[in-house]
């Protein structure tokens, strides 16, 4: 038997299992970013490094009435929309629907407010207040700081800055 002869299939036999390997990693890692992030952990972004990781460890206990309750959000919507987009809109079927949503969605926010329950007292006062905002202001980060297109008028503030001037008719009496 020659060298050659053995060598080619210990080649071969290793060159599978390195491809096997590489293939097991790569899948992993692409289904871990396709995992959805455990509730409110979007709410925890601006945290350092450390007091995050603590944070998502108790996260991660409540991740799977998370997903099963957005899976459950998912097909509520789905069937919403095949009952508007009927021919003919049955009111109970929408009624059935628009229950079951208000049902999952306080569900949902019942597990948001537990996840807020376990995760404030592990965090500083400046951390709460940082967390408490991102959670009151959403998904959406803060404010666009764009000026208006053409033709719009600027946003008034909330100091009333930028209100367009009340014309002397409309102003009330001294």
């Amino acid at each position: 038997m020659s060298e050659r002869s053995v060598s080619h299939p210990l080649l071969l036999f290793s060159l599978a299992i390195n491809l096997l390997l590489i293939g097991a990693l790569a899948g992993e890692w692409v289904i871990s970013a396709r995992r959805p992030p455990p509730p409110m952990q979007w709410a925890t972004n601006d945290l350092d490094v450390a007091t995050r990781a603590r944070v998502r460890q108790i996260l991660e206990e409540q991740r799977p009435a998370a997903q099963t309750l957005r899976h459950d959000l998912g097909a509520i919507d789905q069937r919403l929309m095949a009952v508007i987009r009927a021919s003919t809109l049955d009111p109970e079927a929408l009624n059935e629907t628009l229950s079951d949503l208000r049902r999952t969605n306080g569900e949902y926010q019942a597990l948001l407010h537990a996840s807020l329950e376990s995760v404030l007292p592990t965090l500083t006062p400046p951390q709460r207040v940082d967390v408490v905002r991102r959670l009151l202001r959403g998904h959406s980060g803060p404010p666009h700081r764009h000026k208006p297109g053409p033709g719009r008028p600027p946003k008034p503030r909330r100091d009333g800055e930028g209100f367009p001037p009340v014309p002397e008719e409309q102003r009330p009496p001294d």
